[in-house]
C-alpha cells in the first residue's frame, strides 16, 4: 500500500512514509492509493471480533507486516493534547510540543497538559483559535528540508495514522448495531458523529467505500461550516469562531474535508489542489455541482446550538441517568429530533468531567474524579504564544535548540527514519 497527497504534488511514499510526517509537503494530505473493498464474508468473518481484533485487521489493510513503530512530533488544543502527551511522556526517544488555544480549552484540558512536568514535553499556550494554531503546524510540516531533519510527526487527524484507527470505530459500531447479517442487502446503520476538524467523518466515508452499509451524519455547533456544505455546497469561513460550550468543535476549516473531497472526486488531485487553493486565497469556495452532489448523497448534516446541546444533556440524563459532555450532546441532539426507526450509534467522544460549565448550564451536577480535582493543586508549566510573533519561528527555534540539547548531552542523533535509535518529535493540534 502506498500513499499520495491530495494535491499530486509529492512522490508516494510507504505507511512509514506517511505515519511520520503530518501534512505533505505540498500542503495536502496523504490518503492510500487504494482503498480496500471488503465483500459480505469478510464482513461476517469480523463481526465475531473483539474490539482489539477488529482494530488489528483493519490495520493490516494498510500497514505492512514488518514495520517496527518508532518517534513523532504532534501539536494540540483539546482532547488529542493530553492523550498525545501521556503516550509518549518520560519516554527517551522522542519530544512532544503541544499547542493548545489559552482559553479556548475547559480548563481541566488545559491542566492536564500543562500539569505535565517532563522534561520531553513543551507546551504552548497560543493566544489564537484552533484554526489559528494549524498554520504554523501546517508550515512545519510543509518545509520538507526541516521536517525531514528532525523527524517531524504529527498525531492528530492530519496523519492518516490517526484517521485508519477510527475506521474501525465505525466497524465495531456497526456490527453492534446491525440487527442481522444474514439478511440481502445488509442492513443500515446510521451512525452520528459530533464533527470538528472532519477526522472522524472522513473516517466514516472510507468505512462506506471500503462496503460498510453505513449512513454517516456530520453534526456540528454553531461553527457551521461543514453543515452548509454538505446542504448547500457552500465551503466559506464567517467573520469569526464563534465560542459554544462544544469548545473543541469551534473550528472553521476542517481541514480533513479535503481527504472527503478528494475521495468522491475519484482522487482527482489537480481539481482537489485548484480547489484547496482557492479556499486558501480567499476562504471561500463553491463547490462544483457534481462534487456537492456527492458529498450530499455521501453525508447528512445536522448543526447544534448551545441550548440544543443543554437539551440533550438533560434528557439524556432523565431518560438514562447518563452524563453526556457537550460534544457527545450535538450527536444526541440530532438522535432525539430524528422520527424513524433506523438502527443508529452516536458517537462520544469525551469525558462530562472535563467539561463542568456545560454541566452546570445543563442544570446538572458534575460528576469530578478525585484525580481530575487533584490538577488544579499541581505546578503547571507552558510556553506563551502571544498575538504578533511568528508561531512558527518560535517552534523552529525550540525544537532547534531541543535537538542541539540532545547532542550536546551524547544522545542520541537524528538519522533517516528506517534506521535504529532516531531521535524524533511531535507537533500535534486537535
Amino acid at each position: 500500500m502506498e500513499y499520495i497527497s491530495t494535491r499530486g504534488g509529492t512522490r508516494a511514499v510507504d505507511f512509514e512514509g506517511a505515519l511520520f510526517s503530518g501534512y505533505a509537503p505540498d500542503g495536502g494530505l496523504f490518503m492510500p492509493q487504494n482503498i480496500p473493498s471488503l465483500d459480505r464474508d469478510t464482513l461476517r468473518r469480523w463481526s465475531s471480533l473483539c474490539y482489539r481484533g477488529l482494530v488489528k485487521e483493519l490495520c493490516s489493510l494498510f500497514i505492512p507486516a514488518d514495520l517496527v513503530p518508532r518517534n513523532t512530533l504532534s501539536g494540540t488544543s483539546g482532547d488529542t493534547g493530553s492523550s498525545a502527551i501521556e503516550s509518549v511522556r518520560g519516554q527517551k526517544n522522542m519530544d512532544i510540543f503541544v499547542l493548545l488555544p489559552k482559553g479556548l480549552c475547559t480548563q481541566i484540558q488545559e491542566l492536564q497538559m500543562t500539569t505535565v512536568i517532563e522534561d520531553n514535553v513543551h507546551v504552548f499556550a497560543a493566544h489564537g483559535n484552533s484554526d489559528e494554531i494549524d498554520e504554523p503546524i501546517k508550515e512545519l510540516f510543509t518545509d520538507d528540508d526541516f521536517a525531514r531533519k528532525y523527524n517531524l510527526m504529527s498525531l492528530n487527524s492530519v496523519n492518516w495514522s490517526r484517521i485508519m484507527v477510527q475506521i474501525a470505530h465505525f466497524f465495531y459500531a456497526y456490527f453492534q448495531c446491525a440487527p442481522s447479517l444474514d439478511t440481502t442487502p445488509l442492513p443500515v446503520v446510521e451512525i452520528v458523529v459530533p464533527t470538528g476538524g472532519g477526522g472522524n467523518i472522513t473516517a466514516g466515508c472510507i468505512a462506506q467505500k471500503m462496503g460498510l452499509p453505513i449512513r454517516v451524519v456530520a453534526v456540528v455547533n454553531s461553527n457551521d461550516i461543514i453543515h452548509r456544505t454538505v446542504q448547500h455546497g457552500d465551503f466559506s469561513v464567517v467573520e469569526s469562531v464563534k465560542a459554544t460550550l462544544a469548545s473543541a468543535m469551534d473550528i472553521q476549516e476542517p481541514y480533513n474535508v479535503e481527504r472527503i473531497l478528494w475521495l468522491l472526486s475519484g482522487s482527482d488531485s489537480s481539481l482537489i489542489k485548484m480547489l484547496m487553493e482557492r479556499f486558501s486565497a480567499s476562504k471561500r469556495l463553491k463547490l462544483p455541482e457534481d462534487l456537492h452532489r456527492k458529498l450530499s448523497e455521501t453525508l447528512r448534516s445536522c448543526s447544534a446550538s448551545d441550548e440544543d446541546i443543554v437539551g440533550a444533556m438533560r434528557r439524556c440524563w432523565e431518560e438514562n441517568r447518563y452524563l453526556l459532555c457537550p460534544h457527545s450532546a450535538v450527536a444526541a441532539h440530532y438522535h432525539y429530533s430524528q422520527a424513524d426507526s433506523i438502527p443508529r450509534c452516536c458517537l462520544a467522544p469525551a469525558s462530562a468531567a472535563k467539561f463542568q460549565d456545560a454541566v452546570l448550564r445543563a442544570g446538572l451536577v458534575p460528576q469530578i474524579p478525585p484525580e481530575i480535582t487533584a490538577l488544579t493543586t499541581m505546578e503547571t508549566r507552558s510556553t506563551p504564544l502571544e498575538r504578533g510573533q511568528d508561531w512558527a519561528q518560535v517552534l523552529r527555534g525550540r525544537i532547534g535548540a531541543v535537538a542541539q540539547q540532545w547532542e550536546a548531552e551524547g544522545g542520541c542523533q537524528f538519522a533517516p527514519l528506517g534506521q535504529r535509535g532516531i531521535r524524533a518529535q511531535v507537533v500535534t493540534q486537535t
